[in-house]
């Protein structure tokens, strides 16, 4: 959607980045005429390397997605939230606290705002399910990787699907076994806790008339079967379905599928969730 800016917008645009390259200037006053994505890695880097120390600047030039924002770039978290302030300011948007917690990277910021603008990341379908790309699933889960199991996911009413892709370089693989990799039992009923984990995350708040956690627990899982072995390749299929909700507690009953067959099961997993006082006192 194209916007008009007035002269006087432009002139405090151009104040406020005075400190950043043209370059940057330019793509800001285009994203915010035209509402133009494809200008935000030069906006974020852009604003990243104005608050960059200067021995770090040489670094920033040729890093990637992959870098890091504090361990690579030492960006500490006060000059975090300068290029936070900045963004929002650039970009005309608000941007979550929730969220901004789980940004490790220059890919994570880039991807985080490029799905805010496009609304890629968590979309809402007709039905009312919202449905989560990578992206959007690693901004909203607390376990990152190498301990992230969940791929893509959506949740519907009281249900989440989710997947996740058995890549074969999985850290454990090389001990579990040698030469005959098999995807461990417990890291399949770890996935299906990291999909009840995003549900909590993102509906439990708002079910219990509170924030939204900031942490959730696993507390105890009954029922617990498991079928096939899980082998590289496979795509695991899960589904958590909420049985009981009542805070700090929710219930799922949980299935997981390869190609259609049932590999595992679980009929009561409890998930804790709230604040860090109340993880002590129930945990």
């Amino acid at each position: 959607m194209s916007k008009t800016l007035t002269p006087e917008q432009i002139a405090d645009l151009r104040s406020s980045f005075r400190r950043c390259s043209d370059e940057t200037v330019q793509a800001i006053l285009s994203y915010r005429h035209v509402q133009d994505a494809s200008q935000i890695p030069t906006i974020v880097r852009g604003i990243i390397e104005r608050f960059l120390p200067s021995e770090s600047i040489a670094n920033f030039k040729v890093s990637g997605d992959e870098t890091r924002l504090s361990e690579d770039l030492g960006i500490d978290s006060l000059t975090m939230l300068e290029i936070v302030v900045s963004v929002e300011e650039a970009l005309d948007m608000r941007m979550e606290d929730s969220q901004m917690r789980q940004i490790r990277t220059l890919g994570d910021i880039k991807g985080y705002l490029a799905n805010r603008v496009t609304g890629q990341g968590e979309e809402t379908s007709s039905g009312g399910s919202r449905k989560y790309n990578s992206q959007a699933v690693k901004l909203s889960l607390p376990q990152q990787f190498p301990f992230l199991f969940v791929d893509q996911a959506e949740i519907e009413g009281d249900l989440v699907r989710a997947t996740y892709q058995v890549k074969g370089d999985e850290f454990f693989l090389d001990g579990h076994f040698p030469k005959n990799p098999i995807f461990p039992a417990s890291i399949i009923f770890e996935a299906l806790g990291q999909a009840g984990c995003l549900w909590i995350m993102e509906c439990a708040g708002e079910r219990c008339n509170g924030a939204k956690p900031d942490q959730v627990l696993f507390a105890s899982m009954e029922g617990a079967r498991f079928f096939h072995k899980v082998k590289p390749g496979d795509l695991v299929e899960m589904e958590m379905k909420l049985v009981k909700l009542r805070a700090p507690l929710a219930v799922f009953h949980g299935t997981v599928k390869v190609k259609g067959q049932k590999v595992a099961q679980v009929d009561q997993l409890m998930l804790a969730f709230g604040d860090e006082s109340l993880m002590i006192e129930h945990s």
